[in-house]
């Protein structure tokens, strides 16, 4: 595995055959900087250990008696859990639905050790590619920038913003609810990439891929819950982040 990670890459097991969860622990037990997390043989169960672990990678059946592999991934992320997923499944038909869901891979049984294994180097790496990215981002946020407003599209026209007034930015499609520093929340006619170029240098901090957060109201990380609270005014907002970025905000303060 790539040891230039200084944590695990904590693993979730989701099958209802009992020998398929027996199988790829036994294929994954003894590999370096993995910790298997938990085993669950349906949805409901797996979402508990979700919410109790928060995996960073998560190796997924489809087909599963009751709710089915994509109820799954439905589930957690209206809860604001974003982890890797896996498909391991024996069924070719999934693939596109699998694709559409921004599935890291699929694979099909039986599973092969080396090909899961691959897939989670891979899948390793690719955070770790994510995270140098974070950091790069996480410093330029930290810089000071000079005062001046931001032009934002309404639906109705547009709206002038000092960046310094935004509390955080929240995605909705194409569109990209802002909440300001007097309270109003602005619907803006700009997806949330576009407004995160516009103010990037204004202290702003990319907390996934819902969220963008001023960093100068930051006032509480919580590690169990993976979350960050924000709060001006006597007002708090507490979001669900994932949890590479929980790590990034301890390293950085």
């Amino acid at each position: 595995m790539n040891r230039s990670m200084s944590y695990p890459l904590k693993i979730l097991v989701v099958d209802d055959e009992p020998e398929a969860r027996i199988l790829l622990q036994y294929m994954l037990q003894e590999e370096e900087e993995l910790k298997l997390v938990g085993f669950a043989e349906n949805v409901d169960e797996a979402i508990r250990i979700t919410r109790k672990e928060n995996p960073d990678l998560v190796i997924l059946d489809i087909q599963m008696p009751g709710k089915d592999g994509f109820s799954f991934i439905e589930q957690i992320g209206l809860e604001g859990y974003t982890p890797g997923i896996i498909f391991v499944t024996a069924y070719e038909n999934f693939a596109i639905r699998a694709i559409r869901t921004s599935a890291f891979d699929y694979i099909l049984k039986p599973v092969r050790r080396e090909e899961l294994v691959a897939a989670i180097h891979r899948y390793r790496n690719k955070i770790q590619s994510d995270r140098t990215q974070d950091i790069k981002q996480f410093l330029e946020a930290l810089r000071p920038s000079g005062p001046g407003k931001v032009k934002l599209n309404t639906r109705s026209g547009y709206i002038l913003v000092n960046p310094s007034e935004v509390i955080y930015c929240e995605a909705d499609g194409n569109y990209t609810y802002v909440q300001l520093l007097n309270g109003k929340r602005e619907l803006i006619t700009h997806n949330l990439g576009t407004i995160e170029e516009l103010i990037r240098s204004d202290g702003f901090f990319r907390a996934s891929r819902s969220y963008l957060v001023n960093l100068k109201y930051l006032s509480r990380v919580n590690r169990k819950n993976c979350s960050c609270t924000l709060e001006y005014s006597g007002i708090s907002h507490t979001l669900k982040i994932p949890a590479q970025k929980i790590r990034l905000l301890e390293a950085g303060f």
